[in-house]
């Protein structure tokens, strides 16, 4: 499987119904519009463009995008990360934007792990002592000390210190408590700790139930002001009359590890863990997750070894990210963790449930599931998740919420056995599951948790589950695998079961022996379970049970194996280019199919990967003296395959400029390859400079990729002349990359663009002649006014974005994108930004999901508020806007902030009234800006844009003057309007009147002799029933 590593920081393992019908989820701060410092030092700007560190000029840096997420490597990187010494999540920096990590410079957290008897890696800023995995939690300065330590060795592994988020009255009957506590079992005296925002224990269910607590959020107290945890802790220990918990008898350890809006830090959770180990807690409940991978993360380690060390039972949600597969979170897929899945009310999967297997090994899990869906629980006095139901309570679905129903039932048999560890507990629990008809192990486990059958039960088994591996093709020579299943009876009388194999699977893939076994009073028995792939039957995963029963008991143990599909080995024998160092090189195979990505690495150069047959990019860099970069664009893999990747036949990239004073201030080398899933996914790298451009070494190995695949590739160099001119030269290359690569173009070669800009920052960026940009993302570079622009033209199209910089040179505060457009050799053109008034636009754009589109039932809100006249979208990247959307008069959601919105909708059709606006804070023109647009929509069958309008005033407002009519210009962006009014203020909005227009293109207006400036409204509507309202304060200003 994939050994690329974490992706992701610890999610929300809870979907909170809120309020509103639907959810928004409101854009964060564009990533283009952050400047992240890597712990490098190396700053990241546009979400990719680079400007290294003094004295890291010559570096090269690896930009890539996996699972939504962007990342900038630089070459030194490469190898400790691709030997499981660096956390790849240092350099995500959707991930470190996200969080804030880096942020103008802000430390980067991360957690240390120290080498046994070695030299403790020298770090300044730690932060805590996380003695459970042998690590320190340190705040890395970004000025490059805190990796020069790094690279001086001393450490096990450097991680991210990641961001955590938090991911009864039915329910706890639904899973037999009520029969354990007329048996006068509720988990009494049993210490449960839960790890999550806080407890209220001032609630009226909770009071007198915590017994103990510890901040280990970045909130100030123990408070929960956010209500996960607390809803999380009434489900396990409620002692209320008709929301009761499951084990009401239980004491409540509260280690808030998530600050108050829900988040925290993976070391927050660390010392969490250790705290409630040591505080003797029985059972730990973790309502939260992440992304996994197939090494063992610091979180993952810690539920092994504490669970190890102190027999604690850690009861772990097995996250949202269903129904896609093999999506179980971490740290949920750590062995000793019992992780849920959660279902409904009718035992029913919920669809949100993360699905099985493991990433890695096909290990089974969940290990048992929980009613996770309209969970009803106590709400906190400040509480801002869930549906409220009425006064002090909450609804909300998620695995957080199917969680604590286990950990209450874990406490009850706690209860009942004071010297069972965790791991007897969660055998207990397994074995006496209720399962699903219909339902997978790697969906259900071993099934619903049923607390009636486990307290009464006395057998379980070791391993709670049966994985008997994964058997490759061909299979005319698989044999038989055998693994050992213990069953473990705790009872005061032998117990005497008949085995058997609940299995969708051909007769001879299962056997057991033997078909009966007595497991005796207080000991166990161990029956062998034998799976066999070698049959003529279909390649694909076969799955079942192991079900033991007799005198009252039914034990039920999942099983799965494996019968490889077609698949090849291809081995890749690295040659290195002379005088480089062995085993330095970094190999990425991609798969055209799905997406999926393995690093394959063996120091000496030669590895072996099994891949399924199918069509593979083989993506291969190695440093030195040079940057060396070699791709295989197509490689089908029908049989044992082997390729030569030889670093020495990579040739340089020699492209100069005009202009002799001209230098290279940044580069990008890129490809772009559409895979079978319709997702475009690439990988480039920047260079900072003429000493990394000069490094760069490429070859295109093998044949060129089929046009259909549509392997695209680029190389983009940015320059400045000691007169202050720009060169952009790029050029595309469509189905092959380029082996070395040189140019030298004369201006007469070039078009020359007169950019009329203001200070702050500009980015030219290269588009292909069609389609979409290869690398969406380059270096703005500063500007300081208006400037000469000299372009290349052969196949490439350009895009400019401008934007304005605060006074401190922190932040981008304004922007405006211009399009794509087309230029030709010999030719100048004239340029202008911020011109006319600005207002609502929707500009042409290449990209289809531009601007306010609909994606089967998924809105996308993305309007420029402050478009101007020469087709600029024009952005405010500091002042947010608020978008509403309301469906049939029933509010569907509403967000807020610098970025697009996104909002789920119903698939029916329905009329819609959308909303946004936003207020520029110092600005003196377009003060204020929105619109309302009321349209139909139903679910589409693709990514399609709404019939939206927008109404463009382009006066001249150099001739608008106080005491003076004034005619304004107006055209309606969008379907034909049927009727175009428009209004007028000289109050700031205070007061409007009618202004006439004439043939619906010209607004007629008189300007009062004491007028300041001018605001302006407008409506219409077209022929199909579309409208708009727009409104701009101070839309211009009289002279």
């Amino acid at each position: 499987m994939n050994p690329v590593g974490k992706v992701g920081a610890l999610a929300v393992a809870a979907l909170v119904a809120l309020a509103t019908a639907q959810v928004a989820v409101a854009g964060a701060t564009p990533l283009s519009d952050q400047e992240i410092t890597l712990i490098t030092g190396d700053r990241v700007v546009d979400g990719g463009g680079v400007e290294p560190a003094p004295g890291r000029e010559a570096l090269v840096f690896s930009v890539y995008e996996r699972k939504g997420h962007r990342y900038v490597v630089p070459e030194d990187a490469l190898g400790p990360i691709r030997d499981g010494g660096l956390d790849e999540r240092l350099f995500d920096v959707t991930a470190l934007a996200e969080a804030g990590y880096g942020v103008r410079g802000r430390p980067v957290p991360v957690i240390v792990g120290h080498r046994p008897g070695a030299v403790r890696t020298a770090m300044a800023g730690t932060t805590a002592e996380l003695p459970v995995i042998d690590a320190s939690a340190v705040a890395a300065a970004t000025d490059g000390s805190a990796w020069r330590a790094i690279l001086d060795g001393g450490a096990r592994k450097v991680w991210l210190d990641g961001r955590v988020k938090a991911s009864l009255d039915r329910s706890v009957r639904q899973i037999g408590a009520p029969a354990a506590w007329e048996a006068g079992l509720t988990g009494a005296g049993v210490k449960v700790a839960v790890l999550d925002t806080g407890v209220d224990e001032t609630h009226p269910d909770l009071v007198g139930q915590e017994i103990a607590e510890r901040n280990f959020s970045p909130a100030a107290d123990n408070v929960d002001r956010y209500g996960h945890g607390t809803h999380v802790a009434s489900t396990i220990a409620s002692n209320g009359t008709r929301y009761r918990g499951v084990a009401p008898g239980a004491r409540l350890l509260d280690a808030k590890v998530l600050g108050d809006n829900g988040g925290g830090t993976e070391s927050g959770v660390l010392q969490g863990m250790q705290w409630a180990a040591e505080q003797g807690a029985r059972v730990v409940n973790m309502s939260l997750g992440a992304v996994d991978s197939d090494t063992e993360d610091p979180v993952e380690e810690a539920v092994n070894a504490l669970s190890a060390r102190y027999g604690t039972l850690f009861v772990v949600a097995a996250g949202n990210e269903g129904p896609r597969v093999t999506t179980i979170g971490s740290p949920g897929s750590a062995d000793a963790a019992l992780t849920v899945g959660a279902v409904d009310r009718d035992d029913s999967l919920a669809p949100f449930s993360s699905r099985g297997p493991r990433v890695g090994d096909g290990v089974i899990k969940p290990d048992l599931t929980a009613p996770g869906v309209g969970i009803v629980a106590a709400k906190a006095a400040n509480g801002r998740i869930g549906t409220p139901v009425e006064p002090g309570y909450v609804s909300a679905s998620g695995t957080s919420m199917a969680t604590p129903h286990v950990a209450g039932a874990a406490a009850i048999l706690a209860g009942e056995h004071p010297d069972w560890t965790g791991g007897q507990l969660k055998s207990a629990l397994t074995a006496s599951a209720k399962p699903t008809a219909g339902l997978t192990p790697f969906e259900q486990g071993s099934g619903r948790v049923d607390v009636a059958r486990a307290i009464t039960q006395t057998v379980g088994t070791v391993p709670s589950s049966v994985s008997l591996g994964t058997h490759v093709y061909p299979h005319d020579d698989d044999q038989p695998v055998t693994r050992s299943l213990s069953y473990r009876n705790s009872g005061p009388t032998d117990v005497v079961l008949d085995l058997a194999v609940d299995a969708a699977a051909p007769t001879g893939m299962f056997t057991l022996a033997p078909a009966r076994l007595t497991v005796p009073a207080g000991g166990e028995a161990t029956a062998s379970v034998t799976g066999f792939t070698g049959l003529d039957t279909a390649d694909g995963t076969y799955h079942g049970a192991v079900v033991a029963t007799g005198a009252g008991t039914s034990v039920r143990t999942p099983l799965a194996i494996v019968r490889e599909a077609e698949s090849y080995d291809l081995t890749l024998h690295h040659v290195q280019r002379p005088g480089a160092p062995s085993g330095n090189y970094s190999t990425t195979v991609i798969s055209y199919a799905t997406g999926d990505a393995i690093q394959p690495y063996e120091p000496d150069g030669s590895v072996t990967v099994r891949l399924p047959k199918g069509r593979y990019l083989v993506d291969s860099t190695a440093g030195g003296p040079t940057f060396d970069w070699l791709v295989r664009p197509s490689l089908v893999l029908d049989r044992d395959t082997t390729l030569d990747l030889d670093f020495g036949t990579a040739q340089p990239i020699r492209i100069t400029a005009p202009d002799p004073t001209a230098f290279v201030r940044g580069a990008a080398v890129h490809y772009d390859h559409r895979l079978g899933t319709g997702a475009v996914v690439g990988k480039g790298s920047m260079s900072g400079g003429d000493a990394s451009l000069n490094r760069m070494r490429v070859a295109n190995v093998g044949p060129p990729a089929p046009a259909d695949e549509e392997f695209r590739s680029l190389v983009s160099t940015q320059w400045a002349a000691d007169n202050g001119d720009f060169y952009g030269l790029a050029w595309h290359q469509d189905g092959a990359w380029p082996t070395g690569f040189t140019r030298a173009p004369a201006k007469a070669d070039l078009a020359h663009v007169r950019a009329e800009v203001g200070p702050g920052r500009r980015l030219v960026k290269p588009f292909p002649t069609t389609g979409a940009a290869v690398a969406d993302h380059g270096l703005p570079l500063p500007v300081t006014g208006p400037r000469d622009e000299y372009l290349s033209t052969e196949g490439t199209s350009w895009r400019t974005d401008t934007r304005e910089i605060a006074a401190d040179g922190s932040t981008t505060t304004f922007e405006q994108r211009g399009p794509v457009k087309r230029y030709r050799a010999g030719r100048t053109y004239a340029e202008h930004v911020g011109r006319g008034v600005l207002g609502p636009a929707f500009p042409p754009t290449r990209d289809a999901g531009q601007w306010v589109t609909r994606t089967g039932d998924a809105l996308h809100v993305d309007v420029p508020l402050f478009g101007d006249r020469d087709g600029n979208a024009g952005f405010s990247t500091v002042d947010p806007r608020s978008t509403t959307v309301v469906r049939d008069g029933v509010p569907v959601g509403e967000a807020s902030g610098t970025g697009a919105a996104d909002f789920a909708l119903p698939a029916e059709p329905g009329e819609y009234r959308l909303t946004t606006s936003a207020r520029r804070a110092g600005a003196t023109t377009s003060t204020a800006v929105s619109a309302t647009w009321t349209f139909r929509s139903g679910r589409t069958d693709r990514t399609t844009a709404l019939p939206l309008m927008a109404v463009r005033f382009d006066p001249d407002t150099t001739a608008a003057r106080a005491g003076r009519a004034f005619a304004i210009p107006v055209a309606v962006q969008g379907p034909a309007p049927r009727s175009l009014t428009a209004e007028v203020s000289y109050d700031g909005g205070r007061t409007w009147r009618r202004a006439p227009v004439l043939g619906r293109s010209l607004v007629v207006v008189h300007h009062p002799r004491d007028a300041v400036s001018v605001s302006l409204r407008a409506t219409a509507a077209d022929r199909g029933g579309d409208t708009v309202e727009q409104t701009i304060l101070d839309a211009y200003r009289l002279v």
